[in-house]
């Protein structure tokens, strides 16, 4: 990821959606609303391979993957495979997927975060002997919920710092 041409946009947003996703919710909101947590680190990902697909490859999502790693306290590799594999999909789609509008784009991104979200949950259970936890759901339905608003934000942010 070059810093020139707005890279480091790029790498804020990345930030940005890091601190979003092990960001906890203010004790006087209800506890069923953190099942509701989009993926933001799959959504920016999905976006910028999108956007700019020769600025954001494989070594970038699994590198990235390793610091959600580090972040949750999972197994060292489980999410930078799942977000690499991620990336490689929305890559090798990218010329489609641009023609959907935002709604197709978020009925994709919802099996495509169900699918992940459901082989993390696996890599877990086996891995570190994990319970099962079916919040998976919520978090593809939530993700595709969110994917529009986003969308249009990262969008103006494409547009504001020149990324190309």
């Amino acid at each position: 990821m070059n810093p020139g041409n707005g890279g480091w946009a790029i790498l804020l947003t990345l930030i940005a959606a890091l601190i979003l996703a092990v960001m906890h919710l203010p004790e006087w909101w209800p506890q069923w609303l953190g099942w509701l947590r989009p993926n933001w680190v799959a959504l920016t990902v999905f976006f910028w391979v999108l956007a700019v697909p020769q600025r954001f490859g494989l070594v970038a999502a699994w590198l990235l993957g390793l610091f959600v790693d580090v972040l949750y306290g999972e197994p060292l590799g489980l999410n930078g495979a799942l977000l690499a594999v991620f990336t490689y999909i929305t890559w090798s789609l990218y010329e489609r997927l641009r023609m959907f509008g935002a709604v197709q784009q978020a009925i994709l991104l919802f099996f495509m975060v169900l699918l992940a979200e459901g082989a993390r949950m696996i890599g877990l259970l086996l891995l570190i002997e994990r319970e099962a936890q079916f919040g998976f759901f919520a978090t593809a339905l939530a993700s595709a919920v969110v994917w529009p608003v986003l969308r249009v934000a990262l969008n103006q942010v494409q547009l504001a710092c020149r990324v190309h």
